[in-house]
């Protein structure tokens, strides 16, 4: 991105790329995990990835085998095995890993008072295994390497089901107007939020790619966004034009900002000419869709004010609906929260809700401060202290800006899923917790603060 160049000056006046000091930086890598590719890494790669394909849906035939399951019980593995043997030491990724087990307590504590506890336990359950997920990506990507490769997979797994909502699309299967895929992509809102976190994270690796490659991320985004409009989530468009207009503002470029002014006067056509759904962004006030979003928030706010500290249990909004739902308001059957945080306080009450909001406000905060990251007053240029070819005690020094790089990408992915979480109840999906788990994991990198 513009600005992201800390170019040194070398004795013969030309400017070179500079490193970070190798002073007391063995010791931080040791601790971080080595650069080199690790047993539980390529089991977390391989995790991620199927997340996105759905097998068990797309190919019933693996149903009984559950790849995904089998891969995340080979990374457990795994990651005791480097644990035990030294090869790693564990974090805890604080302060985001604590409040994150602070809320799992939380969670597993609603589940006494829960409306439905059968339902609450299950819930809970996955979400250990999300927790699960943060810990594995916040301990095995601590590394420049390790950050961009856990983006990328996300990247090319977000291209199964942007390809299947838009195979949807053209084959004619839409509903109402809607067009979603399968799994946790079923609904058209989840599967445009999931590509709208990925825009930003592609663009983020085009800053430091080789010009082809720069091309084929951009023309992923392209890609991403047509899913995401096919979709016609408004929320997600919304999103979408979010995380755009966040990464101008940080790019300051101008041939960026034409590039963006073209994809919004595409969008505006696309809307104005291309929209089938009922419901567009005109008369919002008398929008059926929008008064029982808003009927959501107001039921989960009566839930929070009669479970005001452990709330009706995880998942158990869409059960409390019909005891709170507004008088007047139809619905053809029981709705979640379709609001993240007012879903936080209607499910696990004033407690879950701090440890979540804190969890993202940390890992908003921290990504934040690594986008704005500067060398140390001790950087030297390349070249005063590399390491040898082939030593691999010896880490690599990191370059300042390809950290900024990744930490202004999954600052803007948060805020993308703040915003899409106004308008959708999404507290309990995978993807914030792996971004968050990834500025836990770049914050590990020698040489950040």
């Amino acid at each position: 991105m513009a600005g992201y160049s800390f170019g040194g000056i070398s004795a013969a006046g030309v400017r070179t790329a500079p490193a970070f000091d190798l002073s007391g930086v063995r010791a931080r890598e040791r601790a971080a995990g080595s650069d080199n590719p690790r047993a539980a890494y390529a089991f977390l790669l391989a995790f991620i990835f199927l997340l996105y394909l759905n097998v068990p849906i797309v190919m019933p035939r693996f149903e009984v085998v559950h790849p995904a399951k089998l891969v995340g019980a080979a990374a457990v593995l795994a990651l005791l095995a480097e644990t035990l043997f030294g090869r790693r030491r564990f974090s805890f990724g604080l302060p985001e890993g604590g409040v994150l087990l602070g809320f799992l307590g939380v969670a597993t504590l609603s589940c006494l008072t829960a409306l439905w506890p059968g339902l609450a336990v299950q819930v809970v359950g996955d979400l250990m295994k999300i927790v699960l997920v943060y810990f594995f990506v916040a301990n095995c990507a601590a590394s420049v390497r390790g950050v961009r490769g856990v983006m990328w997979t996300m990247l090319l797994g977000g291209l199964v089901p942007a390809a299947g909502v838009i195979r949807n699309y053209l084959a004619g299967n839409v509903i109402e107007g809607r067009t979603g895929w399968v799994g946790l992509f079923a609904n058209p809102n989840d599967l445009a939020y999931s590509l709208v976190i990925l825009v930003p994270l592609a663009a983020c690796l085009a800053v430091r790619s080789r010009l082809l490659t720069r091309l084929v991320l951009w023309g992923i985004i392209l890609f991403f966004a047509a899913g995401i409009f096919v979709t016609f989530s408004r929320g997600g468009l919304i999103g979408l034009a979010a995380v755009i207009g966040l990464y101008a503002w940080k790019r300051r470029s101008l041939m960026t900002w034409i590039v963006i002014a073209g994809m919004a006067a595409a969008g505006l056509f696309a809307v104005a000419h291309l929209w089938t759904r009922g419901q567009d962004f005109s008369d919002l006030q008398d929008d059926a869709t929008v008064r029982s979003r808003l009927a959501t928030s107001e039921a989960g706010l009566a839930m929070f004010a009669d479970h005001p500290l452990f709330g009706v249990g995880p998942g158990c909004s869409v059960v409390a609906w019909p005891l709170y739902a507004p008088p007047g308001v139809r619905t053809r059957g029981a709705l979640i929260t379709h609001n993240t945080f007012i879903q936080g306080l209607s499910e696990t009450g004033i407690t879950g809700f701090i440890a979540f909001f804190l969890f993202i406000g940390f890992g908003l905060w921290h990504a934040h401060q690594l986008a704005r990251k500067r060398l140390p007053s001790h950087a030297t240029p390349v070249g005063a202290h590399q390491p040898a070819a082939g030593d691999l005690d010896m880490p690599r020094p990191q370059p300042a800006e390809e950290v900024r790089a990744l930490g202004t990408g999954l600052e803007i992915a948060l805020w993308g899923f703040v915003v899409c979480g106004l308008s959708a109840g999404i507290m309990l999906t995978w993807f914030p917790y792996i971004l968050v788990g990834l500025v836990s994991a770049a914050r590990r990198i020698p040489g950040t603060p």
